[in-house]
């Protein structure tokens, strides 16, 4: 065993040292935007205190500013609270989660180099590919935001394809489940792959690819009609419904109009097209995977929400993976011409300076603040919002806004979301930061201004004193009860 780790080590020394080198940068940039108090609880808080949760053994419940739910009543992602569950046993630290993903997601460019020797290409390329891929900018800014469901997903989903390419038939049935696990919409994505290889993968996988669209869309039927509709029940009295059932119009003119309506959308598309060199168009088996891709945020589901259209939140995670994929598919039919061969350094040297350029000049991606020394200073600089978070005490409910939340999700918090919110949980300790020119994610779902109100309310509420006061700053905690 030793021997073949040795031999394995040797042979991938290059693509195992870019992996590691990787990693590394990951770790740098996320734990010192932990640090820093860029973490917010939606979504990280919200999604790591669940899998906390599981490795306690209890019921995964998140606080919604309505009050305590089970996280299920939205989205379904057991796979991540499994995967990161375990660490917990290990070590319960707030940094533990952000960690593992890292790792795992690091290893996801060893994975796709796998994917590429497996597949023959010529290896100039294979490493330009790897680069646009770690460098696309919808990579970069979903790994910004922390644990998510579909950014934790990446090297599982990479695993998927490993395991096609690589004809494990049972490994790939065990992948595409724990794919499914991290959230029900892959569903989608499932049957989509299903008719990929039914369509243009190799015969031998054709009753695979009938079982993968059956598994796909009973699990999406499942969890959308049955398993979150009941948890809606047991959380609010009443049998509930999906709120992300895919808006299905009979309109083909419109619903294709949809795909390019915005620009926005078609900045999206043309970017991460740009990004591989227009390889996935050349990969007929990755054009199903990328059209259900962009069907799902741009037709299917929100198609007027700019959240979901643009390239700067996390829900371009799994396309990074789709858009590597479809150019290595791409690539191996393509070195097969011998035009393209004489071409082959050339494209992979435009692909190569178009990502640079997308990186550095246009997009200026989160990769740049491991470059600039001004990053390293705030983290420095935190130590007074340190020693102001280990002021709040720990015990009873904690009411918190949205930035210092994430370090107390393992107590028993509440978010800070209304004054009437305030008055119906009557929490035991309440922490306010509203200095000006922060974030304003960092009081998400309230305003500078509500915080401002609230301390004065909180100033000359008898039910409460302050615990500590400086400027914009305070820590509220309910006064002792008389027992006369």
């Amino acid at each position: 065993m030793k021997e073949i780790f040795n031999s394995y080590v040797k042979s991938r020394f290059i693509p195992i040292s870019i992996t590691i080198i990787f990693t590394i940068f990951i770790l740098i940039l996320l734990l010192n935007r932990f640090w820093q108090y860029e973490a917010f609880y939606y979504d990280h808080g919200m999604m790591e205190s669940t899998a906390y949760q599981i490795s306690r053994f209890k019921l995964p419940l998140h606080d919604r500013g309505f009050g305590r739910v089970p996280i299920y009543i939205d989205h379904l992602y057991p796979s991540l609270q499994l995967v990161l569950a375990p660490f917990y046993w290990i070590s319960d630290s707030y940094e533990t989660p952000i960690i593992v993903m890292s790792i795992l997601i690091g290893l996801s460019v060893l994975i796709g180099y796998e994917i590429g020797l497996k597949l023959k290409i010529n290896k100039y390329i294979l490493y330009v590919l790897l680069f646009a891929y770690v460098t696309y900018i919808g990579f970069q800014n979903a790994l910004i935001f922390f644990v998510h469901d579909i950014t934790l997903q990446i090297p599982f989903l990479m695993l998927l394809f490993l395991a096609i390419v690589y004809n494990r038939i049972k490994l790939f049935y065990l992948l595409l489940i724990i794919n499914l696990g991290f959230k029900e919409s892959f569903s989608v994505t499932g049957l989509a792959l299903g008719i990929s290889l039914l369509l243009f993968y190799q015969k031998q996988w054709q009753k695979h690819a009938v079982m993968t669209i059956l598994i796909s869309v009973l699990y999406g039927l499942l969890a959308s009609k049955l398993i979150i509709p009941y948890f809606q029940y047991i959380s609010f009295g009443s049998w509930g419904h999906f709120g992300y059932t895919p808006d299905i119009k009979f309109d083909p003119l419109n619903n294709l109009l949809n795909f390019i309506d915005t620009l926005q959308k078609r900045e999206t598309i043309l970017t991460s097209l740009t990004n591989f060199g227009f390889l996935p168009l050349f990969s007929p088996f990755s054009m199903i995977l990328l059209i259900q891709d962009f069907a799902q945020r741009f037709v299917l589901v929100g198609a007027n929400s700019p959240l979901r259209q643009g390239l700067n939140l996390h829900y371009n995670a799994n396309l990074a993976v789709i858009l590597f994929v479809g150019s290595i598919f791409a690539v191996s039919k393509l070195q097969n011409y011998k035009l393209y061969r004489k071409l082959i350094y050339i494209h992979a040297s435009i692909i190569l300076i178009i990502a640079i350029i997308f990186h550095q000049f246009i997009y200026h991606g989160p990769y740049g603040l491991l470059y600039n020394r001004e990053f390293y200073k705030i983290t420095q600089n935190m130590t007074f919002m340190n020693d102001f978070v280990a002021k709040i005490p720990r015990e009873g409910k904690l009411m918190i806004q949205n930035n210092l939340a994430v370090r107390f999700t393992h107590d028993d918090l509440y978010i800070l979301s209304s004054e009437e919110y305030l008055d119906k949980v009557q929490p035991d300790v309440i922490a306010l930061d509203f200095r000006p020119g922060q974030n304003i994610n960092n009081y998400w779902p309230v305003t500078e201004e509500k915080m401002k109100n609230l301390s004065e309310k909180l100033l000359n509420d008898p039910l409460y004193k302050p615990l500590y006061k400086e400027d914009c700053r305070y820590i509220f905690v309910k006064n002792p009860v008389s027992e006369d």
